[in-house]
């Protein structure tokens, strides 16, 4: 990633706008699980807002919870993803890797920022509880869409894996649990959802999305037409068609995580009859 991506993931990730509401979680679930430690991030704030990781987190929580796996076991499982990678320094780990790969797309001066960060422990111990591979996976998933991105989760043992673009791991884990059931918790939709809360506020533009993507939010969120119909020149990428039946959030949000529309695409606006448009994506 250059400066500008690692700028928009920032963007994207830590903004807070979202409610336990959203997700379609009562106040007093929540307040139960923060007694019990299972949402470690609640413990210093009273708002409730959450950024794309925590919120995507509290549903993964409720996922858990409602095929059975105890509170116990689920704040053992939050402590081992949140607190472990901030005790173990995952964050300094991860900037030291990034200043030493030629493969980072980094500038010198943002690794100068990063050299200079690493030495300031205020600065860290915001970092350390923000970076984690758990975050990691959420990064990776908007990156590479196409790819399987999940979190393993074995009950018997209390272990828990991060799967990202590489299905040799369930094979591993199939031999090494091979008497143990194990959970799957697919990460798309999750993050599909989360995102397209935001795509519904009244800001003009999101600074994470492109000048396209935000003109393309603009027509299906706020002029809201019968249908939508948006069209690659790229044949082996089929039209997309949103209309009024759908939850249109959601399936622009869906839309935007599968499709990187490339640098240079321009866009074409066709208005046609009875409030419908085309749009037309043209790449190089």
């Amino acid at each position: 990633m250059n400066d500008e991506s690692y700028v928009r993931f920032g963007e994207l990730l830590y903004k807070k706008y979202i409610l336990p509401k959203h997700l379609n979680i009562a106040s007093r679930q929540v307040t139960y699980w923060k007694s019990k430690h299972i949402l470690p991030y609640f413990d210093d704030q009273k708002h409730g807002k959450m950024n794309i990781p925590q919120a995507i987190w509290m549903a993964i929580i409720k996922e858990l919870s409602d095929i059975g796996i105890d509170s116990k076991r689920l704040a053992i499982l939050s402590k081992d993803v949140w607190f472990q990678p901030k005790e173990d320094k995952y964050a300094d780990d991860v900037i030291k890797k990034n200043l030493k790969s030629k493969r980072s797309g980094l500038s010198t001066s943002a690794k100068a920022v990063l050299e200079s960060q690493l030495s300031d422990d205020i600065l860290m111990d915001t970092l350390r509880k923000e970076l984690n591979p758990f975050t990691d996976m959420l990064k990776s998933c908007l990156m590479n869409s196409k790819e399987p991105h999940s979190i393993i989760y074995i009950p018997n043992t209390g272990e828990h894996h991060f799967l990202q673009n590489n299905n040799e791991i369930l094979v591993k884990l199939n031999s090494l649990y091979s008497n143990d059931s194990i959970i799957c918790i697919p990460i798309l939709g999750k993050l599909s959802k989360v995102v397209s809360f935001d795509l519904n506020s009244p800001e003009k533009n999101l600074k994470y999305l492109s000048d396209i993507e935000n003109q393309i939010r603009d027509i299906v969120i706020f002029k809201r037409p019968k249908i939508v119909e948006i069209a690659f020149d790229d044949n082996h990428i089929k039209p997309r068609v949103i209309t009024e039946k759908h939850i249109k959030q959601d399936e622009i949000a869906d839309f935007f995580l599968k499709n990187k529309i490339p640098k240079g695409t321009k866009l074409l606006i066709d208005v046609r009859s009875q409030d419908n448009y085309k749009l037309t994506l043209i790449t190089k």
